[in-house]
C-alpha cells in the first residue's frame, strides 16, 4: 500500500493527476483533463495505480460523451474494477471535474493565433525578395513558396487550414470575384503574382 500512496502523491505534488476514486484494498482512479492547445478541446484522463506501485495506461474519453456513466464502461475491462464500480467512479468524476488539474497537449497543430504570429515573425525576420516581404503594414508570402514555409515552421495545418482560419477572423487581404478566395495579387516588379497576404498586428516595411 505504501508504493501505491507514493505514487498517488508524486502525482498530486506535481499536479499532474489527482485522485479520483478509490476502490477498498484496491487501486486508485486517478484523474485529469487533456487541453489540445490548437483545437481548445479537452479530454478525460483517467487512469489506475495499484498497491504495488504499478499503473494502467491512461484512458481518453471525449467531453461530450460524458453525459452518461456508461461512457466509461471501458474501465470495467480494467483489474480490480468491478462493472458496479464505473457508477460510482463516474459520479466521482462529475463531483471532482471542476477541480482536475489540466495538462496542455498538443496533437501536432498549435493554435491558429500562435500560427499567425509565427507567420508574422517569419515574414518580419526572413525577406526573401519576391517571395517574401512586408508592404503597407501586410505580411506577403508568395502563394506558391507557402508549402515550403508551413514545412519549415511545423504549425500543424495543411495550407487549406491555415488559409480558411485566417480568413475567417479577417486577417487575409484577397481579390473578391477571382478564383483565388484566399490569395492577393500583388505586383513586385517583374510580373504580378499570388501571396497569402495577411495584416499585421505593427507596422513594419521591408521592400519586396
Amino acid at each position: 500500500m505504501t508504493r501505491m500512496t507514493e505514487v498517488v502523491e508524486r502525482f498530486m505534488a506535481a499536479g499532474t493527476m489527482a485522485e479520483v476514486y478509490k476502490v477498498a484494498d484496491g487501486p486508485v482512479v486517478v484523474g485529469a483533463w487533456s487541453r489540445d492547445v490548437g483545437t481548445m478541446e479537452r479530454r478525460l484522463k483517467l487512469a489506475l495505480v495499484y498497491p504495488d506501485g504499478e499503473i494502467s495506461l491512461v484512458r481518453e474519453y471525449a467531453k461530450r460523451k460524458l453525459t452518461e456513466a456508461k461512457a466509461l464502461n471501458d474501465l470495467a475491462d480494467l483489474d480490480g474494477i468491478a462493472p458496479k464500480m464505473v457508477n460510482e467512479i463516474y459520479e466521482a468524476v462529475m463531483k471532482q471535474h471542476r477541480n482536475l488539474p489540466v495538462q496542455e497537449d498538443r496533437n501536432g497543430q498549435c493554435s491558429i493565433m500562435q500560427a499567425y504570429r509565427a507567420l508574422c515573425e517569419y515574414v518580419r525576420e526572413y525577406e526573401e525578395p519576391g517571395k517574401v516581404f512586408i508592404r503597407d503594414g501586410y505580411g506577403n508570402i508568395l502563394a506558391s513558396y507557402l508549402p515550403n514555409v508551413l514545412k519549415r515552421l511545423e504549425l500543424g495545418y495543411s495550407r487549406l487550414e491555415l488559409e480558411k482560419n485566417l480568413k475567417s477572423w479577417n486577417l487575409l487581404r484577397v481579390n473578391n470575384g477571382t478564383g483565388h478566395p484566399y490569395t492577393y495579387k500583388i505586383n513586385t516588379g517583374s510580373a504580378n503574382n499570388w501571396f497569402l497576404s495577411f495584416r499585421l498586428p505593427e507596422k513594419s516595411e521591408v521592400a519586396a
